[in-house]
Order: C-alpha cells, then sequence, then structure tokens
C-alpha cells in the first residue's frame, strides 16, 4: 500500500509540473509583457476544469470560425493512433537493434570499428532526412514499376501505418543498436566471461545468458534519451505524414488546458511502464550514500581549509604542466585538431564574413544577364554560386552569415546545460537528503517522457513568429527572442543534466579510494574537486557533446515548423532573420520533391561534419582524459618484423645458422 502511494505521489509531481509548464504561454500574451497575474490565473484555471469534465472542449478552426467540439471525441481516436504508431516504431527498433548487435558483436574488431564509425554518422543525419527519403523512396519506386509501396501522406480517408512507423523508428533504431554494442563490449570485459569461457561455454551462450541479463539496468537507464529524442520526431512525423495525432493536438488548441491534457497522455504510458521496469529490477532498492552517509553527516561543504588554502608554487605549475601536457596529447591526435579547424574554422570566418560585408545577406531577385536571358528565384547554382532559396537569397551568404549563431548558440546553450548541472551537484550530493534527491531524480524522468520539441513550440509560437507586415517590430526583438530561446532550451533539461551528473557522482562516492579520503578526514571540497571531478570529467565532455548535438536536432525540429533562432517571417516558407542553419531544413521538401538539391544539399553537408566534428573532438577527449585517471592504458609502441633494433640498426635474424659456433 505504501509503494502505491508513492507512486501516485510522484505521479501527482509530475502532473502538477505539466499544468506550471502548460502555463508558461500565458505569461506572452503581451510578448515581453510579463504579467504574473495572468499567469496563476490561467493555472488556476487549468485545476479548475481538471475538476469539472463537463468543460472538457477542445477549439477547432472550421469555416473561418473557431468551433467548440467534446475534447475526447478527438482525443481518443487520435491518441491511440499516435501511441500505435510510436510504440511499433520502438519496438522495432529494439528488437532490430538486438539482433543487430547480436549478429555482429563477434565480428573481428576492425569491421566492428567500421560499424561504429557507420553507426557515428547516421547518427549524425537530421531524422527529416529519413522522413523525406523514404517518402521519395516510394515515389521513385512507383514512378518506374507502377506499384504503390504504401500510402506515406494522410489524405483524410484510411490511416496510415506502414510509413509513420518506418520513419520514426530509424533513428531509435540506431541508437539503440549503438548502445546494445557498447554495453555487450563493456560485460564482455568483465571477469565472469572469462571464467565462463574456461569452463567451455561458447560464446553465444554466454552473451545470452549472463550479458543480456546483466545488460538489462542500463540498457532502460540509456533508452530514456532515446525516447526523449523519439518523442520530438513523434512531432515532426505527424506534420509531415499531415496526420492529426495527440501532438498535432496542440497545433489546433494552444489553450493552456489543452496543452495539459496532450503532455499528461504522452506522459502516462512512459511513467507506468518505467516505473515497473524500475521495480522489477530493482534500480531504487537502496539509497547510494548508504555506506557513506555517516562519515558526510555534520561535515560543512567548505570545511577543508588546510586543503583550500595550502596553494603553493609547485601545486600550481604542475596543474599548469598537467593542463598543458592534455592539451599536447590531444593535438597529437588528428581526429581532435580536423574536428576543432572545421568548427573553430567556421565560426571565426563567419564572425570575419558579418563584420566585412554589410548587408550580410543581399536578396537577389529577377534579373537580366549578358546574354539577355531572364533569372527568376530559385536561382541555380549555374547563376549564383550554389544558388538561392525561393526568395532570391544567395545560399553562400546565408550559410556564411549563419554559421556562427549555428555553431555558437549550440554550444552556449549545450555549456549552460552542463556547466548548471556540474556546479547544481555539489548541493544535490552535500546539503539535500535522500526524499530530495529521489524527487529531483523522478522530476528529471517525467520530464524525459515530454518530448522538447513539442514544448519548445508551444512557449515561443505566439512569440518569435512574426508577418511580413511587422518585420521591422520583429527585427528590433531579435536579441530578445535569442535570450528567451536559450533559456527555455537551457531551463527545462537542467534537472535531465543534474540528475545525471549528480547519479555519476553518487557512483564515485562508494567507491573505496574516496571512503578512505573521508576516513582520513578529507573535506567535501577536496573530495569533489580533486576526485569526483576529474573522474567526472569524460562523462561531462561526453554530455556536452550529446547535448550540443540534441540541441542542433531541436533546431531542425523548431526550424520545420518556422520556429528560428531570434524570430522569422511568416510565408512560403518561413524565413529566418539571423539565416542560423536549421532555417535552411524548411526547405528540404522543397528541394527534394522538385529536384532543387542546391536548396537542401550545401546546408546538409555542413550540418552533418559539424556533428562529426563534435562526435570527433568527443571522443578525443574522453581518451586522453581515461588513459590520464588510468581507465585505459596507453597503447603500446608496434615494431614490424624485423624492424630496427635499439641502437638504430637493422636486427639480425637469429634463425642463421652462421650466427652460431656449434660445439
Amino acid at each position: 500500500m505504501k509503494f502505491i502511494a508513492k507512486l501516485v505521489s510522484q505521479y501527482l509531481l509530475g502532473v502538477i509540473g505539466i499544468i506550471l509548464i502548460s502555463s508558461i504561454p500565458a505569461l506572452f500574451q503581451k510578448r515581453y509583457n510579463f504579467d504574473p497575474f495572468t499567469y496563476f490565473q490561467s493555472v488556476g484555471e487549468v485545476v479548475y476544469k481538471i475538476f469539472t469534465p463537463s468543460e472538457w472542449s477542445f477549439r477547432l478552426y472550421l469555416n473561418y470560425d473557431y468551433v467548440e467540439r467534446p475534447l475526447f471525441a478527438y482525443v481518443y481516436d487520435h491518441y491511440t493512433y499516435s501511441m500505435t504508431i510510436l510504440f511499433s516504431a520502438l519496438f522495432i527498433a529494439l528488437i532490430v537493434s538486438f539482433l543487430l548487435a547480436l549478429s555482429t558483436f563477434h565480428l573481428p574488431s576492425k569491421p566492428r570499428k567500421v560499424i561504429h564509425r557507420l553507426l557515428n554518422g547516421l547518427e549524425a543525419f537530421p531524422d527529416i532526412l529519413f522522413i523525406f527519403m523514404l517518402q521519395m523512396l516510394v515515389v521513385w519506386f512507383y514512378k518506374y514499376s507502377g506499384i504503390l509501396l504504401f500510402e506515406f501522406v494522410y489524405l483524410g480517408e484510411e490511416k496510415i501505418y506502414l510509413s509513420p512507423i518506418l520513419s520514426l523508428c530509424i533513428l531509435p533504431t540506431v541508437l539503440f543498436y549503438k548502445v546494445i554494442l557498447l554495453l555487450f563490449e563493456e560485460e564482455w570485459s568483465k571477469d565472469y566471461v572469462q571464467l565462463a569461457k574456461s569452463r567451455g561455454f561458447s560464446s553465444m551462450y554466454i552473451l545470452l545468458q549472463h550479458c543480456v541479463r546483466n545488460i538489462k539496468r542500463n540498457l532502460v537507464i540509456q533508452s530514456k534519451p532515446i525516447i526523449w529524442a523519439t518523442l520530438s520526431s513523434l512531432l515532426v512525423v505527424e506534420y509531415l505524414h499531415n496526420f492529426y495525432g495527440i501532438v498535432r493536438l496542440i497545433f489546433f488548441d494552444s489553450r493552456p488546458f489543452t496543452i495539459t491534457v496532450a503532455l499528461v497522455m504522452i506522459f502516462t504510458p512512459f511513467y507506468i511502464i518505467f516505473q515497473f521496469l524500475e521495480w522489477s529490477l530493482k534500480m531504487n532498492q537502496s539509497s547510494p550514500f548508504e555506506n557513506n552517509e555517516r562519515l558526510l553527516r555534520g561535515k560543512k561543504l567548505f570545511s577543508g581549509i588546510s586543503f583550500s588554502r595550502r596553494v603553493t608554487i609547485d601545486k600550481v605549475s604542475s596543474q599548469i604542466y598537467s593542463f598543458w601536457e592534455g592539451w599536447l596529447k590531444l593535438l597529437r591526435k588528428p581526429k581532435f585538431v580536423l574536428g576543432m579547424l572545421y568548427i573553430g574554422g567556421l565560426a571565426a570566418a563567419s564572425l570575419v564574413y558579418s563584420y566585412f560585408k554589410d548587408p550580410n545577406v543581399e536578396r537577389v531577385g529577377v534579373f537580366q544577364d549578358e546574354s539577355g536571358a531572364y533569372h527568376a528565384p530559385p536561382h541555380p547554382p549555374g547563376v549564383l554560386f550554389l544558388g538561392s532559396d525561393t526568395y532570391g537569397y544567395p545560399i553562400f551568404e546565408m550559410l556564411a552569415s549563419g554559421a556562427k549563431y549555428t555553431i555558437l548558440f549550440s554550444l552556449l546553450i549545450a555549456l549552460l546545460r552542463v556547466l548548471f548541472g556540474y556546479i547544481l551537484t555539489i548541493p544535490y550530493m552535500f546539503w539535500l537528503g535522500e526524499r530530495s534527491r529521489n524527487a529531483i531524480s523522478k522530476i528529471a524522468d517525467g520530464m524525459q517522457f515530454l518530448p522538447l520539441s513539442l514544448i519548445a513550440y508551444v512557449l515561443l509560437v505566439n512569440v518569435v513568429l512574426f508577418d511580413e507586415d511587422r518585420r521591422a517590430m520583429a527585427e528590433s526583438l531579435i536579441i530578445p527572442n535569442v535570450i528567451l530561446e536559450v533559456i527555455v532550451l537551457v531551463v527545462f533539461v537542467i534537472p535531465v543534466t543534474l540528475n545525471t551528473i549528480g547519479r555519476e557522482s553518487n557512483a564515485l562516492l562508494k567507491s573505496e579510494y574516496i571512503q578512505s579520503s573521508l576516513l582520513l578526514g578529507a573535506s567535501k571540497t577536496r573530495i569533489f574537486f580533486s576526485h569526483i571531478s576529474i573522474s567526472l570529467l569524460p562523462k561531462i565532455v561526453y554530455l556536452l557533446g550529446q547535448q550540443m548535438i540534441q540541441v542542433l536536432q531541436v533546431f531542425v525540429h523548431l526550424g520545420v515548423f518556422g520556429i528560428f533562432l531570434g524570430g522569422g517571417l511568416k510565408g512560403q516558407p518561413d524565413q529566418s532573420l539571423i539565416y542560423e542553419w536549421t532555417a535552411l531544413f524548411e526547405n528540404m521538401r522543397i528541394g527534394i520533391m522538385t529536384g532543387q538539391y542546391w536548396l537542401i544539399i550545401p546546408v546538409l553537408t555542413l550540418y552533418i561534419l559539424l556533428i562529426l566534428s563534435i562526435q570527433a573532438i568527443t571522443r578525443s577527449v574522453i581518451e586522453v582524459q581515461q588513459r590520464k585517471i588510468g581507465i585505459v592504458s596507453e597503447r603500446p609502441k608496434k615494431w614490424k618484423k624485423n624492424s630496427a633494433g635499439s641502437d638504430g640498426r637493422p636486427s639480425e635474424d637469429i634463425t642463421n645458422k652462421t650466427h652460431f659456433t656449434f660445439l
């Protein structure tokens, strides 16, 4: 009974959070003239409607007027439609990725390295590209064979399932495959595997009977960010397939109560499933602080005065040398150097271009060339370098101008997420009790079951999107719009990053050397900054790269709906005010369907290279730091057969009989 009451209270806590989030658009009814009274009034109205089922209505724009309809008359049918597509895609992704991991795990090391690189490359592609390519494949096959493989656009007749399920399952299949393969590799290095091999068990038997059982817990944890990404993709899938599911309900009616209903119905099934999984795996049975709670009790956070004040010249020079040595090791890695050159070079070139070119982007309309021929937008690459978009804005100038915004703001948002998570880990570990930590963990888990792209769309759609006749107002609000979007994309992810870093820190606190330091009287300051932070650095770097990639994906999703960084103008298509890269992805459908590939190939190429550069830098830093703390040993130098000896001369062949004196 106590367990059920705990589940219900945690669920209600998640619902309260959803109500508070859903009412935030009320703050922006007058754009940036915030009115807290309106916000709390909106929260009260949502709570009142929840307890008044007779007022559960849905507003539909029909025949140039808004019409009220019973809410669940719409929700029941379309909710089951969306959830069928979502859970079918996740189920297919999990099964296919598991089978692929089993079949490729025992391949030699070189083919497995190729598979990892291929998975990293596929992860770099935006998910909307998979949707367009699948639709184009159906069109191409029908054109040349006369056979329609399946319907890929809903036209108000029979519901379509196969195309949205296949489109939605591609990205989670890649992510699940990568995670399962890495978990298998980690598990295969443990001692019990060698013991099982010595007993004569086959590799497949060990993998199925032992490794699969032991990775279940980590797989459940790793599946949450994958589901989060899939939920964000569901919004794009519904939009591009033109069917109306639970996610697109908000497009018709963006009132706080409707948003609350949609988010609660998305949150509820995942909450139930993961609570059951955690209960079955007994993941939350014991407190991570149970071994050292007594040692930590009563000690102030910065109590180690003797450690913090003893800063000598030798210690400073040692830290400078260690930092410089780490950079030298990184500079020896080609993938790190290439990644830094690409990202830093693009950002610097964009800043220099914007400084010397005014205006940054000049529209090229209808013009007559030297031969007397007239050209109208969109201009192909033969007329303009890299061509232009449908309005006549040159692709090259937009890419050159928008590179700095794409790179610097995605890095800023990811850095703020990780930085706040890292700083808040200190009170999370040393000040909060077990109940408070569990509450934060549940809030973070709940946030991972809400599509971030949908939340950002709801909060920004009525603020950053303007009509063409209000261009001057839109341009004057670019900086406030950028600040607002950064805040939205940072604040709603801080609980997730805090929970991730906090869990890793709790696990490190249970290690023997930190418990020994506590027994010897080390302060929390020294423990956190001198021990835990060093061990956390590879995880933090990985999390930073992961968050930067996720920010870019969210930018792409929002760009499909015309929600651009800094604001945008409504049109066909919508237009960005600062020409940020992901805004150009809205031209993807036009470019693919009309054969005007210059609309998408340049930005797609630069975007994929940006993701691959982030992955390369992240892996390089993690490798260096893991070797520094002893997780991975330095690779021994490989010597070729008959190579030069230690004195630099060629080594002699000792198998030659003339080199021996026989007795």
